[in-house]
């Protein structure tokens, strides 16, 4: 049972990190400024906090599977995008290391940030559903 919380927590870093690196990404576009080391962290940390929510799915999958004995519609999108996502941020990471030697990689950096950040939140609002429904 005890897996089961430690995922939630993880998981409010997986949204909150890609949010502000957009936020940044955003703001380095208005101002004109060169993708810097910030810029940098902010990818690597948006990675790892996908990765880590991933994980720590993958961690409470079972637990949860068995607490919620009848099926829920939701669970296996839910499930599946994760998955999706951690492939996903880590292509979008290998785009930014590559993104100060191609020009136009920057462009398809932020429409690929954008993308992955609108699905970290139809994740987070599918995850909510599929808590609400293991707690109640």
């Amino acid at each position: 049972m005890e897996l089961i919380k430690v995922h939630p927590p993880v998981v409010h870093f997986a949204l909150a990190i890609p949010i502000a690196l957009f936020i940044i990404d955003i703001y380095y576009r208005i101002r004109k400024i060169l993708p810097n080391g910030l810029y940098l962290i902010f990818s690597l940390l948006a990675t790892l906090s996908v990765l880590s929510a991933t994980l720590s799915g993958m961690i409470a999958y079972e637990p949860i599977e068995e607490r919620l004995h009848a099926e829920v519609s939701i669970f296996k999108p839910h499930k599946f995008l994760g998955l999706f996502l951690a492939v996903y941020f880590v292509l979008l990471l290998v785009v930014r290391l590559y993104m100060n030697r191609v020009g136009t990689l920057r462009f398809i950096f932020t429409l690929m940030l954008l993308l992955g950040v609108a699905l970290v939140l139809l994740q987070g609002y599918m995850g909510g559903s599929v808590w609400f429904m293991t707690t109640w």
